[in-house]
This record gives structure tokens, sequence and C-alpha cells, in this order.
């Protein structure tokens, strides 16, 4: 398998991304109560959060290795890449919270909804002067006294909403999605035992738009934020895969198949 058709496939979901993400009507579309579609929405963004990415993360190593010959390489290589991924995800999430975002200073429009329904003399500015954790604390007693303002609103998504205290550009969740989509889908194109596996290799991205594309259905992030993390995402999983530094101390391999 080529890598250039994985990162050509990435580029196509990509796409796709951009064009969901924009269509109107998208934003806040799934935060109604008793909703099967906020259930799902939900527990897909929920999928590309802290424990669930772990999870892909290894999961992902373990196909990554599948190429490799003898369990003993096998076990190698998915260490070092479990390693190496684990190491590039919270380096992002670490910058991403601590530089980029509060830089950029990018307002979730949550937190603008938020204020919106309970009326609030404090405005968007005056609020990101507050560190997280204050933003946390705010809503969480605010809405807490006034519930009744939120009954159209899902409360696993109001609690959501509550904890995600942070900026929101770019997208952690998008970011995360789309460079495992990248490793996930080289595994696939990579194994030996199933030629289904090697066929479909494409799918991880489907899962990686459907995490992007949550984020703005439930109102915690605006299109451009989606849109940027996974623009990121495609990236460094690129580099990741193509480096040659990189696929050395990984493969011990001169070049992919």
């Amino acid at each position: 398998m080529n890598l250039k058709k994985i990162v050509g496939s990435g580029v196509v979901f990509f796409l796709l991304l951009l064009i969901i993400a924009n269509i109107p009507g998208i934003a806040f579309s799934t935060v109604s109560p008793n909703n099967l579609f906020t259930l799902l929405a939900y527990y897909i963004t929920q999928s590309g959060g802290p424990i669930g990415t772990t999870l892909w993360v290894f999961l992902a190593c373990i196909l990554y290795a599948t190429y490799e010959d003898g369990w003993k390489n096998k076990v190698l290589v998915t260490l070092k890449a479990f390693i190496g991924l684990s190491i590039v995800i919270g380096a992002f999430a670490a910058i991403n919270e601590k530089f980029t975002k509060p830089i950029l200073k990018s307002e979730r429009p949550s937190h603008a909804l938020m204020l919106e329904r309970l009326q609030a003399t404090q405005q968007l500015d005056s609020l990101y002067a507050l560190t997280k954790d204050e933003r946390i604390a705010y809503f969480g007693k605010r809405i807490n006294e006034q519930k009744n303002l939120f009954t159209n609103i899902d409360l696993q998504v109001l609690a959501h909403w509550i904890e995600e205290g942070g900026y929101s550009f770019p997208s952690g969740h998008s970011f995360n999605a789309f460079l495992l989509a990248m490793i996930f889908s080289f595994g696939l194109s990579q194994n030996r035992g199933s030629y289904l596996f090697r066929k479909h290799f494409y799918i991880p991205f489907l899962w990686a738009v459907a995490i992007a594309v949550s984020r703005v259905s439930l109102g915690a992030h605006h299109p451009a934020d989606v849109v940027a993390g996974a623009a990121m995402g495609i990236g460094f999983g690129a580099i990741l895969l193509y480096v040659d530094l990189t696929r050395h101390w990984i493969t011990h391999k001169k070049e992919f198949e």
C-alpha cells in the first residue's frame, strides 16, 4: 500500500468534514434530551476523549505492528509506537491548552449559549479573564441555581459544556482522531491476514469525521476549530509515517511496502 494513498484518503475525508461541519443547522443539532442522536453524538465524542484516545492509541499501535515478523518484533514495535504516539498526543494537548488556545482566545459556542440563557451581565471577555477552573466553577454554580433555563438541553451534554472550561480553537478531539486515523489506516493497509482489512483501510477516517462533526453538533466547537484540528492531525500523522528517522526507529526497515 502506497502511503500516498493513505494521505490522499485523509485529504478526501478532510474535505468531507469541511463540507459537513459547515452545513447550516449542524451546530447544536444534537443537544436535545431523550434523543437517540444526542446520545450517539455524545458517546462518539467521548470516544475521542482522554480514556477513549488512550484505548484507540493502543489498538492503533497493535494494528500498526501487524506487518512485523515474529511476535517479539510485533510487541517491540507496538510499545515503541505507543510511546511515540502518546508523546505526540500528550505534547500537542499540553501546547494546545497552555499556549495555542490562550493566545488565540477563541470562545466556545457552548459558553456563549450558556451566558445567553443565564442572561448573565458577565460578558465573554470578562468570563475568559477567569482561569479555566474558575469558569468551570462559575457555570456549575449558576446553572445549578437555574436548571429550569436548560430543560431542553441533555444533562450529559450540559455537564460536558461545564467541564470544558477552556478555549475553543483548535479542536484537540479532532487532532487526535485524524492522527489516529492515519495510523489505523496504515495498520489496516499492511495487514497480512485479511484482504478485507487492506481493502477497507479508509474506514478509520469515517470515525475521525464522526468525532469532529460531533464536536460541532454538540456545540463544543466551531466548524473552524475541528477543521484546523483535523488538518493538523493529518499533517502530524503524515510526518510520523514518512519521516525517515521515525520510520527507522519504529520499524527497523528502510522503507514501507
